[in-house]
């Protein structure tokens, strides 16, 4: 009788069977391993692969256990990383050739909370040049292609976490750690039928990002920067409950955390939004929303804040004039891709006058969009379904969009600073997933979650 696969099980039932022994994290670690070359050679999802790391930090969990240590929530769990983020004494590009041989000295904290958790990294992901793109491609390491084909067309995982999606929906790795500026985990989980969390701007340590400010090792986030304000670390998994395991692991320790479960959906005022108000959405995806929507008995979105937060997103990052790329870089000896260049040089050096005006705007904005959301507001991740390879045009409602376009529902959530939780809500004709935005309130990640997972539950009684 052929052994059970430790691969494609969830992170909770890895964790308990290697703190009680019925597995040793060393068999795990291996099986995802041998996954990786089984998968990854036509996925190009990991770009660095630690696989003699991995081993010896397995080893280190199982002599753990055998000497009666308590082992983690996530103990033995193999995940991945987004090369946007640092981890240390592995190489770490951001996806950039300028950055091809860059070995961090310190994790990010949020690799750090993974691994104090028990978590074992196996390798680092692909991302767009310093995550500046919403499709998964660079010229260091190439394009990244999704594991789901229902309808045998090869697609794009999304971006930019796009190394990470695939690599978990693939079973490479069980969590992914990506990181959100304007829908970078949001959009892959929607392309590849996962689960994420954009947790709310502060909820997650943002130390370790790129593009930041080196000092002394460390990986700083700018606070005058958009990205050092704006993107965030977020996990993607297979499932709601390894999601909210992860998230919880990732919490920051001053932040009390509330259990989802402690939530009374029926008592929440939910509410919906066909799009953020300024771009058309494909019709299947629409369909899938209002869905969910009617299941949940919610009101429509009716207020004015929220179609005017994509276009604020355009512009605070248009005045961007990306110091910390070129004090990263400077002195590389390699240029830069063609949309770094292209948004390096589209970037101009305003007034601060002009600038701090578009952060007011910003704040005046988030005021506005409190008083009309509600509890939670649901709506699209974005205008379209995974693309074909290579597509980075598409027409909707007889618009054609850019991918910048196509996710205009996520910057607008992105520049609103608010947390959001992709969960799949079906399917297109064609079998493509279909992920929908569930949006709460600052640090309200739990009541998010919890409508998630009345979401979760009514799709799983439908099939």
């Amino acid at each position: 009788m052929s052994r059970e696969s430790w691969v494609g099980r969830d992170a909770r039932s890895i964790a308990e069977a290697v703190r009680s022994g019925q597995v040793s994290a060393r068999t795990v670690v291996e099986e995802h391993l041998a996954r990786v070359d089984e998968c990854n050679v036509e996925l190009n999802a990991l770009v660095t692969v630690c696989a003699e790391e991995a081993r010896t930090a397995a080893d280190a969990l199982d002599e753990r256990r055998l000497l009666g240590e308590t082992l983690g929530p996530l103990a033995g769990v193999p995940f991945t990383v987004k090369d946007l983020i640092a981890t240390a004494g592995v190489r770490t590009t951001a996806g950039s050739r300028t950055l091809a041989d860059n070995v961090p000295a310190v994790d990010a904290p949020a690799v750090a909370a993974f691994k104090a958790a028990g978590a074992i990294l196996i390798g680092k992901t692909n991302t767009p040049e310093f995550g500046a793109c919403g499709l998964t491609r660079n010229e260091l390491f190439g394009t990244t292609a999704s594991p789901v084909r229902p309808d045998g067309v090869v697609r794009s995982p999304g971006g930019s976490s796009g190394g990470e999606s695939a690599s978990v929906a693939a079973g490479m790795s069980v969590l992914g750690l990506g990181t959100d500026f304007g829908g970078s985990v949001r959009w892959p989980a929607h392309c590849t039928g996962l689960t994420s969390v954009r947790p709310t701007l502060g909820r997650v340590d943002p130390e370790g990002q790129y593009p930041g400010v080196l000092s002394g090792g460390r990986l700083l986030a700018n606070p005058v920067a958009m990205h050092g304000t704006i993107q965030t670390v977020g996990p993607l998994a297979r499932n709601l409950g390894d999601a909210t395991l992860a998230l919880r692991v990732l919490s920051m320790p001053h932040l009390a955390w509330i259990e989802p479960d402690s939530v009374d959906v029926d008592d929440l005022d939910i509410r919906w939004a066909p799009g953020e108000g300024t771009m058309p959405v494909d019709e299947d995806i629409l369909a899938a929303v209002r869905s969910v929507a009617i299941s949940l008995d919610a009101s429509e979105y009716d207020g004015l804040a929220l179609p005017r937060a994509n276009a604020l997103f355009g512009a605070l990052r248009s005045v961007e004039t990306h110091a910390d790329i070129h004090a990263l870089t400077e002195g590389s000896a390699h240029s830069f891709d063609a949309d770094i260049t292209a948004m390096l040089a589209a970037g101009h050096d305003r007034s601060s006058a002009e600038v701090e005006a578009l952060w007011a705007d910003r704040a005046v904005l988030i005021s506005e969009f409190l008083g009309e959301m509600g509890d939670v507001l649901l709506l699209p991740v974005a205008s379209v379904l995974a693309p074909p390879l290579g597509v980075e045009s598409f027409e909707v409602g007889g618009r054609e969009l850019t991918w910048m376009d196509a996710l205009a529902s996520c910057r607008a959530i992105s520049v609103l600073g608010l947390p959001s939780v992709v969960v799949p809500v079906g399917l297109s004709p064609n079998g493509l997933p279909i992920g929908v935005q569930v949006v709460a309130r600052p640090f309200r990640e739990h009541v998010a979650l919890s409508v998630a997972a009345r979401i979760t539950s009514d799709v799983q009684a439908l099939v």
